[in-house]
């Protein structure tokens, strides 16, 4: 058997591609290529993913080639007698290295690059070796309506990423024959060479040359040459590819693009790429999914802390507007001419959660979050669509988009190649129509979250006479904000004389009364505990500012009152206009502050309704309302004979 080298491909006769082509085909993307890697590097292992597995396994190892296999890395870019040391001396540059740094991304429980391992031969259903090792921007066997773009174009952001060009390919497939096969490859692109007058694409391949190509080291050779380089091998029966990039650019992506940019640490890497699979991959990391991807990311040997939706709070909001559409809720987004069901669509209000990672800043989302997450049939983030901001900084919105499966090959089409946008002017007819209509209903569903279509409000800070009132500007919605308590409501009925729609009790007879000392000392019967016309009363008083809490996973407005007994008195809040008038109605849609209960002292939880019955001495109640997204509520507690 002959030594594994290197392969520079020549020109044929009839023509072919240049390195520089292959590279150049995800054009000037606007993300970086830490990000872009980590996208379509996932992208591609979900595809891969075994029906008989519960879980992916995809990982980043960021590191540095150890003392132990540093020989084999040197005789792996020795200069060989083909074209492949005519390249600037960049193999003869890594082979005389002091140390080679490298970004293995690997997947399991996946396929693995079975098939021919020559691109004009062997007509079978799977082709994963020619279409990712071989061939460019070949679907030869995949569905765009049940993947992300399988190995299209999206590979060439693994040989971007790499300063040299050079990418080491080790795979373990299951064959037609149900036996376990291993395959190593490296792959190098480069510029186009001279060697006299032979002209050469710029591509290599280091494996086992043949006259008019080069075949991968497979099996034991293969196993042993991916121990000899460090590369982790595969356990008992595991299939799935590594991907070994060799000297990886790890210039700070937060910074403007320059030759003197500096680049981020390995460990600022390793925290980097981890905060882009959580803002790129977070929906098939869901731990609810049947099947699910896994992600870590460790930078020399240390484990990097991967957000996701139990430990982020925006992330949190995206997966709980995600899961409303799973569970079939939310609304969908129609296109009126021609009639057509786009896709579904839920959203969440925030309140004090904000974005602060560098990776999502580069998908455009920093501070109180104001975005629509679009996805599609394989659930990975295509982009977050930038909606305007609410009046209050603290204050947030998010949304999901997925759009419809019988859409999801136009949705696919419409995406470039880095799969990172929709754009309707690659689609004629119905089709641009479609996808033209889907980013114009996203944003008109942003404007209403956002309260663009509200009239403006105004901060009013008077008491109304004959009651207590305090305008409360801004109150925001959203389940898991900053809340100073998060309390579990009481649902046994309370003294509430008129129960509202969300009213979690039933209500009590009107007479029954209620001590809030503790003491059941109202009257019963017909013996009203209220005072009689013409004795002195007291109005309810208001104690301190409100506050927001969050009872039951709902948002809520809590104002201090005192009142003084014998007492009926009755919580009202309407919603102001700009100029300090009540709103007569609802915009179509909208929610509506309503009064939640009362929470008085000695008893657990609340009682449902606006009106309390208070029989004792004078003391402190709390009176609750719902909190409703960037309104100003008028808030008003009055004494009833």
């Amino acid at each position: 058997m002959s030594d594994p080298t290197w392969y520079a491909q020549p020109f044929r006769a009839d023509g072919g591609i240049t390195a520089n082509g292959l590279l150049n085909q995800l054009g000037n993307p606007s993300l970086s290529w830490l990000t872009l890697l980590v996208r379509e590097a996932a992208q591609n292992s979900w595809d891969a993913r075994l029906p008989s597995s519960a879980e992916v396994r995809f990982r980043l190892d960021l590191s540095t080639v150890g003392a132990g296999h540093s020989a084999a890395w040197r005789r792996l870019f020795a200069p060989q007698a083909s074209g492949a040391d005519h390249q600037g001396g960049v193999f003869r540059t890594l082979a005389q290295a002091r140390s080679i740094r490298y970004l293995a991304v690997s997947d399991r429980g996946t396929s693995g690059l079975a098939g021919p391992t020559r691109s004009d031969v062997g007509r079978t259903e799977r082709r994963e070796w020619a279409r990712f090792v071989l061939n460019s921007g070949d679907r030869d066997g995949s569905s765009s309506a049940s993947s992300g773009g399988t190995y299209g174009y999206g590979k060439s952001a693994l040989y971007q990423l790499s300063k040299v060009g050079c990418v080491l390919v080790y795979t373990r497939f299951t064959d037609d024959d149900g036996h376990l096969r291993s395959r190593f490859m490296g792959v190098a692109i480069q510029e186009s060479f001279w060697v006299g007058d032979a002209h050469y694409t710029g591509r290599h391949w280091w494996g086992l040359p043949e006259d008019d190509h080069c075949e991968p080291l497979c099996d034991a050779q293969a196993d042993a040459t991916a121990r000899e380089l460090g590369i982790p091998g595969f356990s008992a029966e595991e299939t799935g590819t590594t991907l070994v990039v060799v000297e990886p650019d790890l210039t700070d992506p937060t910074l403007p693009d320059s030759d003197t940019t500096p680049e981020l640490s390995v460990a600022g890497a390793g925290a980097y790429l981890a905060d882009a699979a959580a803002w790129n991959l977070w929906p098939i990391m869901l731990p609810e999914r049947p099947t699910r991807m896994t992600v870590s990311v460790t930078a020399n040997g240390v484990e990097m802390v991967v957000p996701d939706a139990e430990s982020d709070a925006v992330l949190a909001y995206f997966a709980s507007a995600h899961r409303t559409i799973g569970e079939g809720g939310g609304e969908w987004l129609t296109c009126q001419r021609p009639k057509k069901d786009l896709g579904r669509f839920a959203h969440a209000f925030t309140f004090g959660a904000t974005v602060s990672s560098p990776a999502a800043r580069e998908l455009g989302l920093e501070g109180a979050p104001h975005h629509v997450c679009l996805m599609r049939g394989p659930e990975l983030v295509v982009r977050y669509h930038s909606g305007p901001e609410r009046s209050n900084r603290s204050a947030g919105y998010v949304g999901v988009f997925r759009g419809a499966d019988e859409l999801d090959p136009l949705f696919a089409r419409s995406e470039p190649p880095t799969h990172d946008a929709w754009e309707p002017q690659q689609l004629q007819g119905r089709q641009a129509t479609f996808v033209r209509t889907t980013v114009r209903r996203v944003k008109e569903r942003c404007d209403v979250l956002s309260g663009m279509q509200a009239r403006p409000s105004v901060d009013v800070g008077t008491y109304a006479m004959g009651s207590v009132a305090h305008r409360l500007g801004h109150l925001l919605a959203g389940p898991g904000g900053t809340g100073a308590a998060v309390i579990v409501s009481d649902s046994r009925p309370g003294g509430s004389s008129s129960q509202p729609t969300n009213s979690v009790g039933a209500a009590d007879s009107p007479l029954g009364g209620l001590d809030l000392n503790g003491d059941n000392g109202g009257a019963q019967g017909t013996h009203s505990p209220y005072p009689s016309r013409g004795s002195k009363h007291r109005r309810p008083t208001l104690l301190g500012e409100p506050r927001f809490e969050v009872i039951d996973e709902r948002p809520v407005v809590v104002q201090r009152v005192r009142v003084h007994g014998p007492d009926r008195v009755e919580g009202m809040v309407r919603v102001l206009t700009g100029d300090g008038g009540a709103e007569n109605a609802s915009p179509l849609g909208a929610e509506h502050p309503e009064v939640y209960g009362w929470r008085v002292p000695h008893k657990d939880g609340h009682i449902p309704g606006e009106v309390l019955f208070h029989a004792g001495e004078a003391c402190e109640v709390e009176l609750i309302v719902t909190a409703v997204a960037d309104v100003l509520m008028d808030i008003k507690v009055v004494g009833r004979t």
